[in-house]
């Protein structure tokens, strides 16, 4: 076992484990932070029902592993454009497929900024999701409150959210739609808080649009709450996990 590992282990395991909740009809990852952030032990917290960030997994696999698609570690690729700091241009394939969803799930889980995750949106929403960037803005509001942050105006001096997906798994994949998870540590830092990390399921469903992977609207709920394990142990790869690599 690695000394990497071990140090995850260490870190993980005395936080709280929170499925994702977030994203139902106004779609904002603070809701789902809202849920998580309350104080419970990870023995005894049973998370709320995942409800859907954006877009989401209509059914689980009933084996707990990957539907369809690629199988194991994945090296993520880079989008072929940076424009205003996030990475779009992505291949079209699965591993361009997670590879955009991790990087738009990153951008999206890690700003305190409404205007910036409406930004975000203008650049990642499916066409057909017209409400995506004003509804991705209310993210960092419902953030914002959860952390008792005040919810207009620049966010406090030391207060940051970050997003960091560190393993995958696909539920359904066709040449131009994926549903798909994301396991991630969410980060959040607030004057007077500390710093406190939680272990959450982000689902999203994309799909290949206007030249590149794009997110759709919201269309349910599915409860991932058993699936929010530590990242590399064996039940993670029991129940379908898989490696992403930078």
């Amino acid at each position: 076992m690695s000394n990497q590992f071990l140090d995850r282990r260490r870190r993980v395991l005395p936080l709280v484990i929170a499925g994702a909740a977030a994203l139902l009809v106004f779609v904002a990852v603070g809701v789902a932070i809202e849920s998580a952030l309350s104080p419970h032990k990870a023995e005894s917290y049973t998370p709320p029902a995942a409800v859907a960030p954006p877009g989401s997994v209509t059914g689980v696999n009933p084996s707990g592993t990957s539907a369809v698609g690629i199988q194991g570690p994945l090296k993520i690729v880079q989008g072929s454009q940076l424009i205003n700091g996030v990475h779009i241009g992505f291949t079209h394939s699965s591993v361009g497929a997670v590879s955009a969803a991790v990087e738009y799930w990153t951008q999206i889980g890690s700003t305190l900024d409404p205007d910036r995750a409406a930004a975000i949106g203008r650049l990642v929403a499916d066409p057909s999701w017209t409400q995506g960037p004003a509804q991705l803005a209310q993210g960092p509001v419902s953030t914002r409150k959860a952390l008792g942050l005040p919810t207009t105006g620049a966010a406090p001096t030391g207060a940051s959210v970050v997003l960091e997906p560190v393993e995958y798994q696909l539920r359904s994949y066709s040449a131009d739609d994926v549903s798909l998870l994301l396991l991630a540590d969410y980060t959040t830092t607030a004057p007077n808080q500390g710093s406190q990390t939680h272990l959450g399921v982000f689902p999203l469903d994309l799909r290949w649009s206007v030249g590149d992977w794009k997110i759709l609207a919201p269309s349910g709920s599915t409860d991932y709450s058993n699936l929010a394990v530590e990242p590399g142990s064996a039940q993670a790869s029991a129940d379908g996990w898989q490696q992403l690599q930078q």
